[in-house]
């Protein structure tokens, strides 16, 4: 084993979310450049060491009870770098590959000096950047649909009520459009296949596909401070599919997401206009229809906001707090948006769209 150190990128979801939790159903996101990044190195003790200032103030050691791993003093925030340890170290047991004891230091700028989520996915990225160290320390690859499909098992194995859109942005990067996996099908697998023939036969549904960055247009972001529950959000829209039309809702989003895509490889912006604005509309009717707020106060101003520009708005993510977006294709139209949104309490970000194809 060697000394590794990997990053994954945040994200932002541009249309169809909610939606996307449904197996094959359509959302586009981006990377942005803000990151998890994690650092290995062997370990010279019988344990190994978790050290991040998100998690803990404190160094954590960690060790192995058979195949599992445990920290001498458990934190439930860990539970995701854990299972991801557990399930890649399984892999590559399954490659005939055993790892020492071995010290990890995870580094985020995908939260705010307090503290504070904006919203960018960090478990997403914290997933995938953990798999790609670990691989890169003892000199394994996989392509960019093995990460993904293994970070989908660790989520799924977590139970995720989420799409893992986020992983599918963290691992490939760039505009992509996802459809989403079926991950009732991935439990059942799980049961009864090891991991390599698991991540090398076709998985339903699934399709991730690379979009071109739109030549004429600006992704602009403004935070609201007050962070979402992705969770909580998705399980509220779950309990009750039948009140909201919620068939409907699901084909509609599908066209609207399928119309933006088609847009965006055409380099048609009143086609990415349209389709942007058309999904905040479907988001608003089916959050008036639950009786859930998608659109704060805030988020609300936001979007005004940046229509009253002539930009294409909405929220980003499960809503009811974190991040909106913009579409702009004028700096005029960017600086007087942004200047509006300083006033108005709402923190411009200073994000762009990571690519890691154009590095």
């Amino acid at each position: 084993m060697k000394h590794a150190h990997a990053k994954a990128p945040g994200k932002l979801y541009i249309a169809g979310e909610y939606a996307v939790t449904e197996p094959g159903h359509p959302a586009v996101i981006v990377a942005v450049d803000r990151f998890i990044t994690v650092s290995l190195s062997p370990s010279s003790n019988v344990y190994g060491t978790i050290c991040s200032p998100q998690l803990s103030s404190k160094t954590l050691k960690w060790k192995r009870l058979g195949h599992d791993l445990f920290l001498e003093e458990p934190i439930e925030k860990t539970t995701i770098l854990l299972k991801t340890i557990e399930v890649t170290e399984h892999f590559l047991r399954e490659k005939g590959v055993t790892l020492p004891y071995y010290d990890i230091t995870i580094k985020s700028s995908l939260d705010s000096k307090d503290g504070r989520k904006y919203g960018l996915g960090s478990s997403g990225a914290v997933t995938v950047a953990t798999i790609l160290a670990l691989l890169e320390s003892v000199e394994y690859s996989l392509d960019d649909e093995g990460i993904f499909k293994l970070a989908a098992i660790i989520h799924t194995q977590l139970h995720s009520r989420g799409s893992l859109g986020d992983l599918a942005a963290a691992t490939y990067t760039g505009w992509i459009a996802y459809y989403s996996v079926d991950k009732s099908w991935v439990k059942e697998k799980l049961a009864d296949a090891n991991l390599i023939s698991l991540l090398e036969c076709s998985w339903p549904e699934l399709k991730i596909e690379r979009l071109p960055s739109p030549k004429t247009l600006k992704l602009i972001v403004g935070w609201t401070g007050i962070p979402a529950s992705t969770e909580t959000y998705v399980k509220s829209i779950e309990q009750d599919r039948e009140e909201l039309n919620y068939q409907d809702f699901l084909l509609q989003s599908k066209k609207c997401v399928t119309d933006l895509i088609v847009g965006l490889k055409t380099n048609d912006t009143q086609q990415v206009f349209d389709s942007i604005r058309y999904n905040r509309e479907l988001l608003l009717e089916m959050s008036h229809a639950k009786e859930i707020v998608i659109e704060t106060p805030l988020l609300q101003t936001l979007t005004r906001i940046a229509l009253k520009y002539g930009a294409a708005s909405k929220t980003s993510g499960a809503g009811g707090g974190d991040c909106g977006i913009a579409l702009v294709n004028s700096s005029v139209q960017e600086n007087e948006i942004l200047s509006e949104w300083r006033a108005s309490t709402i923190e411009p970000l200073s994000l762009a769209v990571y690519d890691k194809s154009n590095l």
